[in-house]
């Protein structure tokens, strides 16, 4: 297969470049180009600015493709501007998120019939709402063929390692460090976390899938962890024990409204999603990288191209620990 990919310098689109050519498909990426490490030997790059939406469209639009993944639209206009641009494309996969449904989440192991009361965010999700219905509206229609891929907390070499509270790196030093960290309520909600391999095989075999046309997918990891277990596996990783502190959210809210917002809008929340709808059409398909060796990996590549910070400045986690341990009187150790 002939595949565009818009984006292909993310984490998830970068595996996915990966999984396509060892396959032995052709890959073709649309990007502006920033990125100081080049896409692997025989990707071919379209330099631009999807934002820029007649360059986009026009040049785009004078080729032909098999499938384009379209990794970087977030809102119904960048999906309209996408529609546009692909006249000649034979399937569109789009990349939404499991943020569509919320919060609030309704239940454990959430299908795609969940309420998408990410609508209602004002933001993020809402944006992937109004795309998403676009999108499948003209495939009803008679339009492009598409699916609507919801991934949840997908992660790898390329990005931050995200913990619970905030989306900073130096909860990696404190561990490091032999400091505790925070958790917000014991780190007892759930998650699912799926390193980006296992997301791109899922990607590929949809690519070109007659079955997932005008269906959503979601591709997240069947089974959950706590954010304490998660905590546990980076810890492992840098071969220390777990020190953590319990904080209720509501006070990390109260100390720092910014930085703890995430607590109130997602990472706070236990949000699982069924990977039914996938496996349906996907059967073979499951996690095969270990969650340990995906973590040290990432804290590895952090690490080399120095992208974690230096616990040593944060006093407000500090303090907040201290006030916690005068409380409570003791470190729980994992």
């Amino acid at each position: 297969m002939n595949v565009l990919i818009i984006g292909g310098t993310g984490t998830i689109s970068r595996a996915i470049v990966r999984e396509l050519l060892a396959q032995n498909h052709s890959v073709t990426v649309y990007n502006r180009g920033q990125r100081s490490d080049a896409p692997p030997a025989g990707v071919e790059v379209i330099i631009g600015d999807r934002t820029n939406r007649a360059a986009y469209e026009t040049t785009l639009s004078k080729r032909t493709f098999d499938v384009a993944i379209d990794m970087i639209s977030f809102t119904a206009a960048d999906a309209a501007s996408t529609i546009k641009a692909l006249p000649n494309v034979g399937h569109l996969i789009q990349t939404s998120t499991v943020m569509t449904y919320g919060p609030p989440f309704t239940s454990l192991f959430q299908g795609i019939d969940a309420p998408l009361n990410g609508r209602h965010d004002g933001g993020y999700g809402a944006g992937k709402v109004a795309a998403d219905e676009l999108l499948l509206d003209h495939a009803q229609r008679g339009g492009v063929p598409v699916t609507i891929v919801k991934p949840s907390f997908t992660f790898g070499p390329g990005q931050p390692l995200f913990r619970q509270v905030d989306w900073g790196t130096n909860w990696i030093d404190r561990l490091r460090k032999g400091k505790p960290i925070i958790e917000a309520n014991e780190g007892d909600n759930f998650f699912q976390f799926l390193p980006a391999a296992d997301a791109a095989t899922a990607y590929v075999a949809l690519c070109g899938l007659r079955a997932a046309h005008q269906k959503i997918i979601h591709i997240v990891n069947p089974m959950p962890l706590t954010w304490h277990e998660w905590h546990g596996l980076a810890a492992k990783a840098v071969g220390v024990p777990l020190q953590t502190v319990s904080v209720p959210w509501d006070i990390l809210a109260a100390a720092d409204a910014k930085r703890y917002s995430a607590l109130t809008t997602c990472l706070g929340h236990t949000q699982v999603f069924s990977p039914q709808s996938l496996i349906d059409l996907v059967p073979s398909w499951r996690p095969r990288v270990p969650l340990d060796a995906a973590v040290a990996e990432t804290i590895d590549w952090l690490t080399q191209n120095d992208r974690i910070e230096n616990s040593d400045t944060d006093m407000l986690e500090d303090r907040i620990i201290a006030a916690m341990q005068q409380i409570r009187g003791s470190i729980h150790h994992a």
